[in-house]
């Protein structure tokens, strides 16, 4: 099994090319097909926003090359049989509403000609105009109705604006009417200290601060217990969540002992996808609070390279920590069931 250190080490040494290569090649799998519900797609009017707005290097990162015909040959390598391509981090809103409103439709219209030329290979969940709520709504209706979105990405905030702020209501009042899954994607803080960790790219930390803030938030708001129909998919196997739930709960307790806050059973509704490094520690604390049937695989790709990508799935197909039955669950099955029409198209 590759692991994460020895990786690293291929790729700064002078045969690191071939190496990846040979990573490529070689791996087999497990003859599960997947379903990844945490991938991305970079159409090019969303990468001329980014420039346009000062953004080439979101959040730390370069933004990494895309195109759909090489992202289905990734798909064949990993075993992929859909991918539910979602925009990641900066997100669709630069500072100003109209331009994000507009590019919220660029990229949904351009996510949905995808579905249409590839029905059974991809998937799209729709971004919307947050924190407009008029524009938002309207773009879940067409969305839904006009693109037949099979979700929504929502990001952790917008401009600052975080989910669990009650004046987002009325767009989770529109979801929550249409039964729509919502996938999460950590943003960059509203606000990060200066001169504290400041060589570290922002997703190694500060995704997941913000994933669990905005999390928690829901919950103490009553955003999840208010719109019960709302399916909410939560990124990189719940960020802190399952390291915290014990010490929120408790503190609520004593905080609001009227309140009928029960973390437990919040924590325990949502999903969660496990792309990124969750192993061996991070998926051991998840599956103690949550059931297999609400976890599902995220590659990352492109943000995560391909040969990454491949480490991240070989060690989840030997895990000690799950059986083949629960890897064929999380890898298909639980996925295939939140999204019925991925297995009609195969019919």
């Amino acid at each position: 099994m590759y692991t994460i250190k020895k990786l690293y080490e291929l790729n700064f040494n002078n045969k690191g090319e071939n190496n990846m290569e040979n990573i490529i090649k070689n791996y087999k799998g497990n003859c599960i097909p997947k379903i990844d519900m945490h991938v991305h797609y970079l159409p090019e009017v969303y990468n001329k926003a980014l420039l346009n707005c000062g953004e080439e290097n979101p959040d730390g990162f370069p933004t990494p090359e895309w195109n759909a015909d090489t992202h289905l040959e990734v798909m064949k390598h990993l075993g992929i049989s859909t991918s539910m391509l979602a925009i990641s981090s900066p997100h669709i809103n630069f500072g100003d509403e109209h331009a994000a409103k507009i590019l919220a439709r660029e990229v949904n219209e351009y996510g949905a000609a995808l579905v249409k030329k590839y029905p059974s290979k991809f998937g799209f969940l729709a971004s919307l105009p947050l924190p407009n709520v008029d524009d938002s709504i309207k773009e879940i209706q067409y969305a839904m109705d006009v693109l037949h979105a099979d979700g929504f990405t929502l990001p952790t905030n917008t401009q600052g604006v975080y989910l669990g702020n009650p004046c987002l209501d009325p767009i989770f009042e529109e979801l929550n009417k249409r039964k729509a899954v919502v996938v999460l994607h950590p943003n960059k803080p509203s606000s990060i200290p200066e001169n504290v960790t400041e060589d570290l790219p922002i997703p190694l930390m500060e995704f997941f601060f913000d994933t669990t803030r905005t999390v928690t938030n829901m919950i103490l708001k009553g955003t999840l217990r208010r719109f019960p129909n709302i399916k909410f998919v939560i990124p990189h196997a719940g960020a802190f969540l399952s390291i915290l739930t014990d010490r929120i709960a408790i503190v609520l307790k004593m905080m609001k002992p009227a309140d009928k806050i029960d973390v437990y059973a919040d924590i325990k509704g949502l999903y969660y996808d496990v792309a990124g490094n969750c192993l061996p520690r991070q998926l051991a604390n998840l599956l103690q609070i949550v059931d297999i049937d609400h976890l599902f695989y995220g590659s990352d790709y492109p943000y995560t390279s391909e040969y990454l990508c491949i480490a991240l799935a070989d060690a989840l197909d030997k895990t000690d920590l799950l059986t083949d039955e629960q890897r064929h669950a999380i890898y298909y099955d639980n996925a295939a069931k939140l999204f019925p029409r991925l297995t009609e198209n195969k019919k």
